[in-house]
């Protein structure tokens, strides 16, 4: 009957354009609390609901408090007053609070036995492996595959540490298309099997950024691109070349915001939990600690920009965008 200009913003519609209909009918995902609330007799319901807004999925903390509105034939009438928040951006950084705690925790618990466990399995493999008769293949790949996951280990807690510790950038103008070749470099050496196109510029564009934290949120896309191309099936084995996929790699300029696109085809981004992908531990890789995407979004807030992530348009795959504003030497 009367919605107020803020619920048109919160849920991205013209809520005045809906006066006379059913709420139920107009935000659906209202249904259950307002069945509640009629068939409880309450007089007041709180609770959260997951709606999705201008594309992306929201957190509304709703209240329903139900009211008298006088009689109609003789039987008094109930209406109810609906109002609500959007808790979205509050329950993320609550989530990304909770996560940089225990960060913090594990890497200080796990990192300190992981050295001397690599070193310890490495030197019985050098001490023993010609001492074992019996079967020295077994021997050898225990110890190789002690070593192995050791290593993965290490790799996850470092994570964990790079997370927990994200240093405030030190901003200076760089030249972002070098600092993407730059990144390509070790890519391309851990990565022969792929091929990446590059369209970039031979100079610029100027940014004013912490040259090393742009470079590592980057190469983190690039690693996930890989990782993506990689966990294809079953059309993942490489062809006669030995190629099994493309990362394309694009920056455009508006004058106002460079965007870095990272365009690949692999498996494409999840159905389920898409909008979380950025949070920490929200995975959807097998080996992930759903750290990657965290610290990308970390490291473009901190810069005053953004990380999107969409369908590849071109087929199969996905396209993430890391998204920078231009400043000129004063950081207007």
């Amino acid at each position: 009957e009367l919605p107020n200009r803020a619920a048109s913003v919160l849920l991205h519609r013209d809520m005045t354009e809906c006066v006379g209909h059913p709420l139920i009918e107009v935000v659906p995902e209202l249904t259950d609390m307002l069945d509640r609330i009629a068939h409880d007799g309450a007089r007041e319901l709180t609770g959260e609901v997951q709606v999705l807004t201008g594309g992306r999925a929201s957190t509304l903390l709703v209240r329903i408090g139900a009211e008298m509105q006088g009689s109609v034939a003789g039987v008094p009438a109930e209406g109810y007053v609906v109002t609500f928040d959007d808790i979205t951006a509050l329950q993320v950084a609550q989530r990304k609070a909770a996560w940089a705690d225990v960060a913090r925790r594990i890497a200080h618990e796990i990192k300190n036995p992981l050295t001397p466990i690599q070193l310890a399995a490495e030197r019985l493999k050098r001490r023993f492996l010609r001492e074992i008769s019996s079967d020295p293949d077994t021997f050898a790949q225990c110890v190789d595959t002690i070593i192995r996951h050791v290593g993965d280990i290490g790799r996850m807690v470092d994570e964990f540490s790079a997370f927990a510790r994200m240093p405030q950038p030190v901003m200076r103008n760089e030249d972002l298309s070098r600092i993407v070749r730059e990144a390509l470099i070790l890519q391309r050496n851990a990565h022969p099997e792929l091929v990446y196109d590059v369209n970039l510029p031979d100079r610029g564009p100027i940014v004013r950024c912490d040259r090393r934290l742009v470079g590592q949120a980057l190469t983190n896309l690039l690693q996930n691109a890989a990782d993506a191309i990689a966990m294809r099936a079953p059309d993942g084995a490489p062809g006669g070349d030995g190629v099994i996929g493309h990362i394309r790699i694009t920056l455009e300029n508006d004058g106002a915001h460079v965007r870095l696109c990272v365009e690949d085809d692999g498996i494409g981004l999840p159905v389920e939990d898409r909008a979380r992908l950025t949070e920490p531990y929200v995975t959807h890789k097998p080996k992930g600690t759903g750290l990657g995407l965290a610290i990308v979004k970390k490291i473009l807030e901190d810069h005053g920009g953004s990380i999107g992530l969409e369908d590849n348009a071109r087929g199969r795959g996905a396209v993430s965008t890391l998204i920078l504003p231009i400043k000129d030497d004063h950081g207007a």
